[in-house]
């Protein structure tokens, strides 16, 4: 018999039948480790092993199907083994584990969304579900024209707390006010319960603090556009083909489209293709000409190239069509001659599974912060020169929180 490990799977479908044939040792239980996270990654997150093929399988092998299964069970997916050779059969009753990694429902349940419909925009299809008809309030401070000419002093700050239904973004920092934040201004967003910010001191290393206890995340803003109010709708987007991906423009075009709203808040949790994004390496305070050249190059980190493919980002945006007076300076195209315009500023976590079914960001949100780290924050832009340009923000695939700005 030949010392390798054959993998190879059915057609997608609700559920994932891969076939194994072959040695599942230490040799091989790493290459079926990465191929199970592909899988994961792609969205499957229902998945069943035929192990007729297997002829031997060691605790190395043992060791990977049991995290598979702990992983998937977690996120309320399946992992199931089914039809055991003899020789595997044998080694899960003799380790105690063939109850729990044969025991599974193979059939996904049916579930009826009754306030859900479906849209498919290019290559992407877009499942809407209606939370609720709430409309949020939003709230507008500072000058964000200020960050230009670093022209921000102790009068324009204001300090806020966020509660679990509010959520924010723009210039400010972690502090006792003004004069102890005034060397760390960074991008910042409010997300519930947790507030995330990039100090500007050159430590390059994300800040944040999250709801426990009587604690609450607050933040010393600059300039801030907020948000408080229930969610509208919850969107899933995923690709119709394989190995496809969404720009930023595209995706606030499909909520758009969905919701049926030209005024409204987006809260992505994602698989990033490549961000394209900037970050302030010095704050916007003293005067100090942060975008006149050559200082630029120090002052103002921007992404050479896209960056953080496959990892999970969380971005919160506003997107208006027909911004009024008071919002319009707060935004920009999402691309070159668009009509819609928003403002975008994204966490970048590790890569992670999370539960495709759960509906509440919060415990999505707080869940990232008590399992993971934050990578990076940064305002998300659309780099449109002709020739040097790098594009805009792509996703794989995620799910959105749309909350409705209407007037």
């Amino acid at each position: 018999m030949e010392n390798k490990l054959d993998i190879r799977k059915d057609p997608s479908g609700k559920e994932q039948r891969i076939y194994l044939e072959g040695r599942l040792d230490a040799s091989w239980a790493g290459h079926l480790d990465d191929y199970l996270n592909g899988l994961v990654r792609e969205g499957a997150h229902r998945l069943i092993l035929n192990m007729s093929g297997v002829h031997y399988m060691s605790s190395a092998g043992i060791r990977t199907l049991v995290v598979h299964h702990k992983k998937l069970k977690k996120i309320g997916g399946l992992f199931v083994l089914e039809e055991l050779s003899p020789g595997v059969a044998e080694v899960l009753e003799m380790v105690g584990m063939i109850g729990m990694l044969t025991e599974g429902e193979k059939e996904a349940p049916v579930v009826l969304k009754e306030k859900s419909n479906f849209l498919e925009v290019g290559q992407y299809r877009f499942e809407n579900e209606i939370l609720s008809d709430g409309v949020m309030t939003i709230s507008l401070t500072g000058n964000p024209a200020l960050s230009i000419t670093s022209g921000y002093t102790a009068d324009d700050n204001q300090k806020f707390k966020f509660k679990s239904n509010q959520y924010g973004l723009g210039i400010g920092a972690i502090g006792l006010g003004f004069e102890d934040c005034r060397s760390r201004f960074g991008e910042f967003l409010a997300i519930g319960d947790a507030v995330v910010y990039k100090p500007s001191d050159k430590s390059k290393i994300p800040d944040y603090i999250v709801k426990t206890g009587k604690l609450e995340p607050e933040i010393n803003a600059l300039y801030s556009i907020r948000a408080e109010g229930t969610f509208a709708n919850r969107i899933i987007f995923e690709p119709v083909t394989e190995n496809s991906s969404i720009t930023i423009s595209e995706l606030v075009s499909g909520f758009a489209a969905s919701s049926g709203l030209n005024q409204f808040l987006f809260l992505i949790i994602a698989e990033s293709d490549g961000l394209v994004g900037a970050s302030l390496n010095a704050p916007p305070v003293d005067g100090n000409p942060l975008f006149e050249f050559p200082g630029i190059r120090e002052n103002i980190h921007f992404t050479t190239e896209p960056a953080y493919s496959k990892m999970l980002s969380v971005s919160l945006g506003i997107c208006s069509k027909n911004p009024d007076e008071s919002l319009r300076p707060f935004l920009r195209p999402d691309k070159p001659g668009s009509t819609s315009f928003i403002h975008t500023h994204s966490a970048v976590f590790p890569y992670q599974s999370l539960p495709k079914n759960e509906k509440s960001v919060n415990k999505l949100v707080l869940h990232l912060f008590e399992t993971s780290h934050v990578i990076d924050v940064l305002h998300l832009i659309n780099d449109s020169r002709d020739i040097a340009g790098i594009g805009e923000s792509i996703f794989k695939q995620g799910v959105a929180w749309i909350g409705n700005l209407s007037k």
